[in-house]
């Protein structure tokens, strides 16, 4: 969910800070302890992940040259070309080509929390958990979502799945998987998200 709104729903005093994030963050325990998480720490700033490594085909031939591509997850806000920039000032090697691969970039753009869609989305999850506190949220991930909202379209990243710690860890990881229960019951509360639409 947004940073800010996070305070209102952890328990006691978890949410202390929450409320406001700029002043609290200046606090050097709170972002220390903020940053800790690295979900959270995902939210805040853009990010970058070397997931791909190119060079020699041979381990006894020198390459003569070699490729990274790098995945970055960008903040809504941020300018694509800052961000290029700032990659290139961050290496300062005139040997090394830094280049947008799938130009025109993503844009980073949301869709509103008070749309049909985004109420019948809330009912069908409180449904499969009574008691859920839904609310937006910073998807550190990437869905196609920026498409469908360029077109004039919502989009929510959503997942009627209720996880235990261990298999968010396992997301895009080693053994990614996600219990039967959990596939049966979000089947179930999928088909009656789009009946529910379907009725409105």
């Amino acid at each position: 969910m947004i940073p800010e709104r996070l305070g209102s729903v952890l328990p006691g005093e978890a949410g202390r800070g929450y409320g406001d994030l700029t002043r609290s963050l200046a606090d050097p325990a709170f972002r220390r302890a903020f940053l800790a998480d690295r979900h959270q720490a995902a939210m805040l700033r853009t990010t970058f992940a070397v997931n791909m490594l190119r060079g020699s085909e041979k381990r006894n031939v020198i390459p003569p040259e070699a490729e990274a591509e790098i995945d970055c997850r960008m903040l809504r806000g941020d300018d694509p070309e800052e961000i290029v920039t700032w990659v290139r000032a961050a290496i300062a090697d005139p040997n090394v080509e830094v280049s947008l691969v799938n130009p025109p970039p993503k844009i980073p753009n949301a869709s509103p929390p008070d749309t049909t869609l985004y109420k019948a989305l809330g009912e069908a999850l409180r449904r499969r958990a009574p008691g859920a506190v839904v609310a937006p949220e910073i998807l550190v991930g990437f869905t196609d979502n920026w498409v469908f909202r360029n077109c004039g379209l919502h989009g929510y990243g959503w997942s009627p799945f209720v996880l235990e710690e261990s298999e968010w860890r396992r997301v895009h990881g080693n053994d990614e998987r996600i219990s039967l229960e959990n596939l049966q019951a979000g089947v179930r509360c999928q088909v009656e998200l789009l009946l529910d639409v379907a009725a409105a």
